[in-house]
Protein backbone atom coordinates (compact mmCIF):
# COMPACT_ATOMS: atom_id res chain seq x y z
CA UNK A 1 0.00 0.00 0.00
CA UNK A 2 1.03 3.33 -0.76
CA UNK A 3 1.72 5.86 1.99
CA UNK A 4 -0.94 8.78 2.41
CA UNK A 5 1.91 10.90 2.85
CA UNK A 6 6.02 10.38 2.17
CA UNK A 7 8.43 13.30 2.50
CA UNK A 8 11.91 12.24 1.48
CA UNK A 9 15.17 14.87 1.94
CA UNK A 10 12.57 17.96 2.50
CA UNK A 11 14.17 21.13 3.38
CA UNK A 12 12.91 24.72 3.75
CA UNK A 13 15.12 27.63 3.82
CA UNK A 14 13.87 31.33 4.24
CA UNK A 15 16.07 34.60 3.70
CA UNK A 16 16.45 36.48 6.76
CA UNK A 17 17.24 40.54 5.98
CA UNK A 18 18.92 42.41 9.12
CA UNK A 19 18.67 45.90 8.68
CA UNK A 20 21.28 48.54 10.39
CA UNK A 21 19.80 50.22 13.62
CA UNK A 22 22.24 53.32 14.51
CA UNK A 23 21.01 55.48 17.51
CA UNK A 24 21.91 59.42 17.40
CA UNK A 25 22.69 62.77 19.67
CA UNK A 26 19.32 64.36 18.69
CA UNK A 27 16.27 64.06 15.94
CA UNK A 28 18.24 66.44 13.65
CA UNK A 29 21.22 64.11 13.71
CA UNK A 30 18.18 61.47 12.95
CA UNK A 31 17.00 63.37 9.93
CA UNK A 32 20.01 64.36 8.16
CA UNK A 33 21.24 60.40 7.73
CA UNK A 34 17.65 59.62 6.94
CA UNK A 35 17.83 62.32 3.90
CA UNK A 36 21.24 61.08 3.07
CA UNK A 37 19.68 57.55 2.56
CA UNK A 38 16.34 58.80 0.72
CA UNK A 39 19.08 60.51 -1.60
CA UNK A 40 21.75 57.90 -2.02
CA UNK A 41 19.71 54.55 -0.99
CA UNK A 42 21.99 51.85 -0.20
CA UNK A 43 20.95 48.35 -0.47
CA UNK A 44 21.74 46.64 3.18
CA UNK A 45 24.01 43.15 2.27
CA UNK A 46 22.87 41.78 5.75
CA UNK A 47 20.86 38.70 4.82
CA UNK A 48 21.19 35.20 6.71
CA UNK A 49 19.61 31.91 5.56
CA UNK A 50 17.63 30.62 8.18
CA UNK A 51 16.58 26.68 7.32
CA UNK A 52 13.11 25.91 9.15
CA UNK A 53 13.66 22.49 8.13
CA UNK A 54 16.54 20.17 6.96
CA UNK A 55 17.14 16.66 5.35
CA UNK A 56 13.19 15.89 6.87
CA UNK A 57 11.90 11.81 6.03
CA UNK A 58 8.70 10.53 7.36
CA UNK A 59 5.77 8.14 5.49
CA UNK A 60 2.52 8.16 6.99
CA UNK A 61 0.37 5.51 6.21
CA UNK A 62 -3.33 5.23 5.29
CA UNK A 63 -5.62 5.78 8.00
CA UNK A 64 -2.48 6.70 10.73
CA UNK A 65 -2.92 9.19 13.15
CA UNK A 66 0.58 11.07 13.58
CA UNK A 67 1.26 13.29 16.51
CA UNK A 68 3.74 15.89 15.43
CA UNK A 69 5.58 17.20 18.35
CA UNK A 70 8.41 19.60 18.98
CA UNK A 71 8.86 22.65 21.02
CA UNK A 72 8.33 26.04 19.86
CA UNK A 73 10.42 27.06 16.37
CA UNK A 74 11.49 22.92 15.66
CA UNK A 75 9.56 23.34 12.64
CA UNK A 76 5.87 21.69 13.40
CA UNK A 77 3.88 24.39 11.21
CA UNK A 78 6.16 24.50 8.58
CA UNK A 79 5.84 21.44 7.55
CA UNK A 80 2.38 21.38 7.92
CA UNK A 81 2.20 24.54 5.26
CA UNK A 82 4.50 21.69 3.29
CA UNK A 83 1.87 19.36 3.11
CA UNK A 84 -0.82 21.35 2.46
CA UNK A 85 0.61 22.61 -0.24
CA UNK A 86 0.56 26.76 1.56
CA UNK A 87 4.45 26.73 0.19
CA UNK A 88 6.99 25.01 -1.60
CA UNK A 89 10.05 22.81 -0.23
CA UNK A 90 13.54 24.29 -1.05
CA UNK A 91 14.83 21.03 -1.55
CA UNK A 92 13.24 17.30 -1.45
CA UNK A 93 10.18 16.01 -1.89
CA UNK A 94 6.64 15.40 -0.51
CA UNK A 95 3.83 12.61 -2.40
CA UNK A 96 0.15 13.18 -1.18
CA UNK A 97 -1.78 10.39 -2.04
CA UNK A 98 -5.25 11.64 -1.65
CA UNK A 99 -7.13 14.97 -1.07
CA UNK A 100 -5.91 17.15 1.74
CA UNK A 101 -8.16 19.96 4.07
CA UNK A 102 -6.30 21.62 6.65
CA UNK A 103 -6.07 23.40 9.23
CA UNK A 104 -3.50 25.94 10.30
CA UNK A 105 -3.64 29.82 11.20
CA UNK A 106 -7.17 31.28 12.40
CA UNK A 107 -9.08 31.76 8.93
CA UNK A 108 -6.56 30.02 6.60
CA UNK A 109 -8.26 28.94 3.06
CA UNK A 110 -10.79 31.05 3.61
CA UNK A 111 -12.09 34.50 1.37
CA UNK A 112 -12.95 36.92 4.02
CA UNK A 113 -15.01 38.82 1.69
CA UNK A 114 -17.27 35.49 1.28
CA UNK A 115 -19.74 34.64 4.02
CA UNK A 116 -19.74 31.12 5.83
CA UNK A 117 -21.97 29.10 3.66
CA UNK A 118 -19.76 30.77 0.51
CA UNK A 119 -16.80 29.50 1.77
CA UNK A 120 -18.21 26.37 2.84
CA UNK A 121 -19.10 25.45 -0.69
CA UNK A 122 -15.28 27.31 -1.97
CA UNK A 123 -13.59 25.15 0.49
CA UNK A 124 -15.45 21.77 -0.83
CA UNK A 125 -14.87 22.91 -4.75
CA UNK A 126 -11.47 22.88 -3.61
CA UNK A 127 -11.42 19.56 -2.15
CA UNK A 128 -12.71 18.51 -5.67
CA UNK A 129 -16.32 18.06 -4.46
CA UNK A 130 -19.93 18.31 -6.63
CA UNK A 131 -22.43 20.97 -5.34
CA UNK A 132 -24.52 17.75 -4.48
CA UNK A 133 -22.41 16.55 -2.18
CA UNK A 134 -21.55 19.32 -0.25
CA UNK A 135 -25.09 20.47 -0.10
CA UNK A 136 -24.90 16.57 1.62
CA UNK A 137 -22.85 17.87 4.02
CA UNK A 138 -23.46 21.35 4.89
CA UNK A 139 -26.55 20.97 7.80
CA UNK A 140 -23.94 19.19 9.14
CA UNK A 141 -20.95 21.27 8.95
CA UNK A 142 -23.29 24.57 10.18
CA UNK A 143 -24.62 22.46 13.04
CA UNK A 144 -21.43 21.56 14.07
CA UNK A 145 -20.37 24.82 14.05
CA UNK A 146 -23.03 26.48 15.97
CA UNK A 147 -22.80 29.50 13.84
CA UNK A 148 -26.19 29.02 12.06
CA UNK A 149 -27.20 32.73 13.05
CA UNK A 150 -23.85 34.06 11.21
CA UNK A 151 -23.71 31.72 8.72
CA UNK A 152 -24.26 34.39 5.63
CA UNK A 153 -22.71 37.05 7.02
CA UNK A 154 -18.80 37.72 5.09
CA UNK A 155 -16.31 36.05 7.66
CA UNK A 156 -14.34 39.05 7.90
CA UNK A 157 -16.95 40.08 10.62
CA UNK A 158 -16.62 37.20 12.46
CA UNK A 159 -14.78 36.79 15.92
CA UNK A 160 -11.45 34.64 16.44
CA UNK A 161 -13.42 31.91 17.99
CA UNK A 162 -16.27 31.76 15.33
CA UNK A 163 -13.53 31.56 12.68
CA UNK A 164 -12.33 28.61 14.73
CA UNK A 165 -15.66 26.99 14.77
CA UNK A 166 -16.60 27.05 11.41
CA UNK A 167 -13.12 25.95 9.76
CA UNK A 168 -12.52 23.05 11.78
CA UNK A 169 -16.28 22.17 10.84
CA UNK A 170 -15.36 22.54 7.21
CA UNK A 171 -12.14 20.45 7.32
CA UNK A 172 -13.34 17.71 9.50
CA UNK A 173 -16.77 17.16 7.41
CA UNK A 174 -15.64 17.66 3.89
CA UNK A 175 -14.69 14.56 2.06
CA UNK A 176 -10.84 14.90 2.16
CA UNK A 177 -8.20 11.93 2.62
CA UNK A 178 -5.93 13.70 5.05
CA UNK A 179 -6.79 15.86 7.58
CA UNK A 180 -4.44 18.22 9.04
CA UNK A 181 -4.47 20.07 11.88
CA UNK A 182 -2.72 22.73 13.82
CA UNK A 183 -2.86 23.70 17.22
CA UNK A 184 -5.63 26.32 16.75
CA UNK A 185 -7.91 24.39 18.85
CA UNK A 186 -6.17 26.85 21.76
CA UNK A 187 -8.34 29.60 20.67
CA UNK A 188 -11.48 28.21 21.14
CA UNK A 189 -13.73 27.00 24.46
CA UNK A 190 -13.26 23.75 26.30
CA UNK A 191 -16.01 22.67 25.44
CA UNK A 192 -15.66 23.34 21.53
CA UNK A 193 -11.81 21.76 21.80
CA UNK A 194 -13.69 18.39 23.26
CA UNK A 195 -16.20 18.38 20.94
CA UNK A 196 -13.21 18.56 18.30
CA UNK A 197 -10.87 16.23 19.48
CA UNK A 198 -14.03 13.68 19.49
CA UNK A 199 -14.72 14.14 16.29
CA UNK A 200 -10.91 14.00 15.17
CA UNK A 201 -10.81 10.64 17.05
CA UNK A 202 -14.04 9.82 15.12
CA UNK A 203 -12.19 10.69 11.90
CA UNK A 204 -9.30 8.00 12.53
CA UNK A 205 -11.01 5.42 13.24
CA UNK A 206 -13.18 5.70 10.25
CA UNK A 207 -9.71 5.26 8.50
CA UNK A 208 -8.60 9.03 7.72
CA UNK A 209 -5.77 9.96 7.79
CA UNK A 210 -4.63 12.87 10.44
CA UNK A 211 -1.58 14.62 11.23
CA UNK A 212 -1.93 16.59 14.30
CA UNK A 213 0.39 19.07 15.55
CA UNK A 214 -0.23 20.12 20.02
CA UNK A 215 1.75 20.90 22.54
CA UNK A 216 -0.65 19.01 24.95
CA UNK A 217 1.08 15.80 25.38
CA UNK A 218 -3.30 14.12 26.78
CA UNK A 219 -4.49 14.97 23.34
CA UNK A 220 -1.58 13.58 21.60
CA UNK A 221 -1.38 10.50 23.68
CA UNK A 222 -5.54 10.60 23.13
CA UNK A 223 -5.64 10.84 19.81
CA UNK A 224 -2.24 9.29 17.80
CA UNK A 225 -1.16 6.18 17.09
CA UNK A 226 2.03 7.00 16.48
CA UNK A 227 4.55 10.43 16.98
CA UNK A 228 7.18 11.97 15.27
CA UNK A 229 9.71 14.43 17.32
CA UNK A 230 11.42 17.07 15.58
CA UNK A 231 14.06 19.59 16.71
CA UNK A 232 15.76 22.39 15.61
CA UNK A 233 14.14 21.75 11.60
CA UNK A 234 14.90 17.71 11.82
CA UNK A 235 13.45 14.49 12.46
CA UNK A 236 14.51 13.53 15.87
CA UNK A 237 12.34 10.57 16.62
CA UNK A 238 9.49 8.74 15.52
CA UNK A 239 7.67 5.67 16.70
CA UNK A 240 5.31 4.76 19.73
CA UNK A 241 3.51 7.75 21.44
CA UNK A 242 4.64 7.27 24.94
CA UNK A 243 8.15 6.94 23.90
CA UNK A 244 7.97 10.08 21.92
CA UNK A 245 6.01 12.18 24.69
CA UNK A 246 8.95 10.46 26.92
CA UNK A 247 11.68 12.11 24.52
CA UNK A 248 9.98 15.46 23.80
CA UNK A 249 9.82 15.77 27.99
CA UNK A 250 13.86 15.01 27.72
CA UNK A 251 14.25 17.54 25.66
CA UNK A 252 13.16 20.33 27.22
CA UNK A 253 9.59 20.19 25.61
CA UNK A 254 7.43 19.50 29.12
CA UNK A 255 6.65 22.27 32.16
CA UNK A 256 8.30 25.65 31.55
CA UNK A 257 9.41 28.02 34.40
CA UNK A 258 9.67 30.94 32.26
CA UNK A 259 7.36 31.94 29.37
CA UNK A 260 7.41 34.68 27.36
CA UNK A 261 3.97 35.56 26.17
CA UNK A 262 3.84 38.76 25.20
CA UNK A 263 3.08 37.90 21.80
CA UNK A 264 -0.22 35.86 22.03
CA UNK A 265 -3.26 36.69 20.44
CA UNK A 266 -5.87 39.61 21.61
CA UNK A 267 -8.90 37.45 23.14
CA UNK A 268 -12.12 38.91 21.04
CA UNK A 269 -14.34 38.47 24.01
CA UNK A 270 -11.61 40.74 26.46
CA UNK A 271 -11.09 44.62 26.41
CA UNK A 272 -7.72 44.47 25.78
CA UNK A 273 -6.65 46.94 27.88
CA UNK A 274 -3.55 45.31 29.51
CA UNK A 275 -1.27 42.57 28.30
CA UNK A 276 -0.21 39.60 30.25
CA UNK A 277 3.54 39.61 28.65
CA UNK A 278 5.33 36.84 30.97
CA UNK A 279 4.48 33.97 33.60
CA UNK A 280 6.83 32.68 35.73
CA UNK A 281 6.77 29.28 38.37
CA UNK A 282 8.43 30.12 41.35
CA UNK A 283 9.85 28.62 44.03
CA UNK A 284 10.32 25.42 41.91
CA UNK A 285 13.11 23.79 39.08
CA UNK A 286 10.48 21.23 37.42
CA UNK A 287 7.39 22.38 38.07
CA UNK A 288 6.60 19.48 40.25
CA UNK A 289 4.77 20.30 43.54
CA UNK A 290 3.98 17.74 46.44
CA UNK A 291 0.31 17.79 47.80
CA UNK A 292 0.60 19.91 50.46
CA UNK A 293 3.03 22.91 48.70
CA UNK A 294 2.02 26.33 47.56
CA UNK A 295 1.90 26.40 43.80
CA UNK A 296 3.16 29.98 43.42
CA UNK A 297 3.71 32.15 40.05
CA UNK A 298 4.63 35.59 38.80
CA UNK A 299 2.64 37.91 36.12
CA UNK A 300 4.26 40.30 34.51
CA UNK A 301 1.73 42.69 32.92
CA UNK A 302 1.58 45.70 31.02
CA UNK A 303 -1.50 48.53 31.10
CA UNK A 304 -2.80 50.09 27.93
CA UNK A 305 -5.04 52.46 29.93
CA UNK A 306 -5.93 53.15 33.29
CA UNK A 307 -7.35 50.18 35.16
CA UNK A 308 -8.82 50.07 38.95
CA UNK A 309 -9.43 46.98 40.50
CA UNK A 310 -7.62 44.46 38.48
CA UNK A 311 -8.15 40.76 39.67
CA UNK A 312 -6.64 37.15 38.28
CA UNK A 313 -8.62 34.40 37.27
CA UNK A 314 -6.91 31.31 36.91
CA UNK A 315 -8.85 27.91 35.15
CA UNK A 316 -7.41 24.62 35.75
CA UNK A 317 -8.08 21.67 33.19
CA UNK A 318 -6.43 17.87 33.78
CA UNK A 319 -4.33 16.24 31.25
CA UNK A 320 -7.30 14.93 29.42
CA UNK A 321 -8.60 18.73 29.04
CA UNK A 322 -11.72 18.68 31.79
CA UNK A 323 -12.49 21.51 33.49
CA UNK A 324 -11.07 20.62 37.26
CA UNK A 325 -11.92 24.07 38.77
CA UNK A 326 -11.31 27.49 38.97
CA UNK A 327 -10.33 30.56 41.33
CA UNK A 328 -10.46 34.05 41.85
CA UNK A 329 -7.82 36.70 43.53
CA UNK A 330 -8.99 39.14 45.82
CA UNK A 331 -8.88 43.13 43.99
CA UNK A 332 -5.38 43.18 43.62
CA UNK A 333 -4.79 47.15 43.03
CA UNK A 334 -4.94 49.57 40.28
CA UNK A 335 -3.12 49.93 37.16
CA UNK A 336 -1.87 52.90 35.53
CA UNK A 337 -1.69 53.56 31.10
CA UNK A 338 2.22 52.59 30.10
CA UNK A 339 2.96 50.98 33.22
CA UNK A 340 3.81 47.14 33.60
CA UNK A 341 3.62 45.50 36.92
CA UNK A 342 4.88 42.07 38.42
CA UNK A 343 1.96 40.12 40.40
CA UNK A 344 3.30 37.48 42.74
CA UNK A 345 0.02 34.90 43.40
CA UNK A 346 0.22 31.61 45.20
CA UNK A 347 -2.15 28.74 45.40
CA UNK A 348 -1.53 27.50 48.87
CA UNK A 349 -5.02 25.49 49.87
CA UNK A 350 -5.75 24.41 46.36
CA UNK A 351 -6.86 20.62 46.85
CA UNK A 352 -5.72 19.54 43.43
CA UNK A 353 -5.16 15.10 43.85
CA UNK A 354 -2.01 13.73 41.89
CA UNK A 355 -1.67 14.56 38.34
CA UNK A 356 -0.75 16.47 35.36
CA UNK A 357 -2.16 20.23 34.82
CA UNK A 358 -2.44 22.87 32.92
CA UNK A 359 -3.86 26.60 33.83
CA UNK A 360 -5.61 29.46 31.74
CA UNK A 361 -5.15 32.79 33.29
CA UNK A 362 -7.40 35.49 32.68
CA UNK A 363 -7.12 39.22 33.94
CA UNK A 364 -10.06 40.71 34.65
CA UNK A 365 -11.73 43.42 36.59
CA UNK A 366 -14.75 42.42 39.01
CA UNK A 367 -15.81 39.38 40.08
CA UNK A 368 -17.93 35.90 39.44
CA UNK A 369 -20.97 37.99 41.39
CA UNK A 370 -22.37 39.49 38.14
CA UNK A 371 -19.93 41.91 37.63
CA UNK A 372 -16.70 40.28 35.97
CA UNK A 373 -15.08 41.70 33.15
CA UNK A 374 -11.92 39.84 31.22
CA UNK A 375 -9.10 42.13 30.25
CA UNK A 376 -6.87 39.58 28.67
CA UNK A 377 -6.30 35.74 28.50
CA UNK A 378 -3.81 33.04 27.87
CA UNK A 379 -4.60 29.73 27.88
CA UNK A 380 -2.79 27.14 29.20
CA UNK A 381 0.34 29.18 30.08
CA UNK A 382 0.61 27.14 34.01
CA UNK A 383 1.81 23.84 33.70
CA UNK A 384 2.74 21.44 36.68
CA UNK A 385 2.50 18.09 37.87
CA UNK A 386 1.51 17.26 41.20
CA UNK A 387 2.22 14.83 43.85
CA UNK A 388 0.17 12.47 45.58
CA UNK A 389 1.21 11.37 49.38
CA UNK A 390 3.83 9.35 50.03
CA UNK A 391 3.23 6.49 53.01
CA UNK A 392 5.53 3.88 53.89
CA UNK A 393 6.94 4.50 50.30
CA UNK A 394 3.98 3.98 47.93
CA UNK A 395 2.60 7.07 46.62
CA UNK A 396 -1.31 7.46 46.46
CA UNK A 397 -3.02 7.41 43.13
CA UNK A 398 -6.27 9.50 42.48
CA UNK A 399 -8.99 8.55 39.54
CA UNK A 400 -11.22 11.72 37.67
CA UNK A 401 -14.35 9.57 38.93
CA UNK A 402 -13.69 10.93 42.63
CA UNK A 403 -14.45 14.05 41.44
CA UNK A 404 -14.09 18.29 40.77
CA UNK A 405 -13.59 20.75 43.29
CA UNK A 406 -14.05 24.40 43.89
CA UNK A 407 -10.21 26.12 44.15
CA UNK A 408 -9.81 28.44 47.63
CA UNK A 409 -9.14 32.20 46.54
CA UNK A 410 -5.81 32.65 44.95
CA UNK A 411 -3.56 34.98 47.54
CA UNK A 412 -1.59 37.67 45.69
CA UNK A 413 1.83 37.87 47.73
CA UNK A 414 3.51 40.46 46.42
CA UNK A 415 2.00 43.91 43.62
CA UNK A 416 4.97 46.43 42.36
CA UNK A 417 5.71 48.22 39.40
CA UNK A 418 8.80 47.55 37.45
CA UNK A 419 8.30 49.71 34.61
CA UNK A 420 6.84 53.16 34.61
CA UNK A 421 5.23 55.35 31.67
CA UNK A 422 7.60 58.26 32.31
Amino acid sequence: MEPAIKVEGVGKKYVISHKNTMKYDNNLQHLAVLAKRLAHPIRSSSKEDFWALKDVNFDVQPGESIGLIGKNGAGKSTMLKLISRITEPTTGRIEINGTVSSMLEVGTGFNKELTGRENIYLNGAILGMRRSEIDKKFDTIVEFSEIDQFIDTPVKRYSSGMFVRLAFAVASHLESDIMVVDEVLAVGDSRFQKKCLEQMAQSAQTGRTVLYVSHNMATIRQLCSRTIFLERGRVSFIGDVDEGIDHYLANGGGNELVKDVSAHPESSWATNEARIIKVEMLDTTECVYAYNEPIKFRVTVHAKNDIEKVTMRVDVNDRNHESVGMSFSEPIGDLKKGCTYEIDFSMADHRLAPDFYAATLTLSTGNNFGTYSSIDTVFHVLQFDVLGMEINGLRETWTQVWGHLHIPPIETTSFKQIESNQ
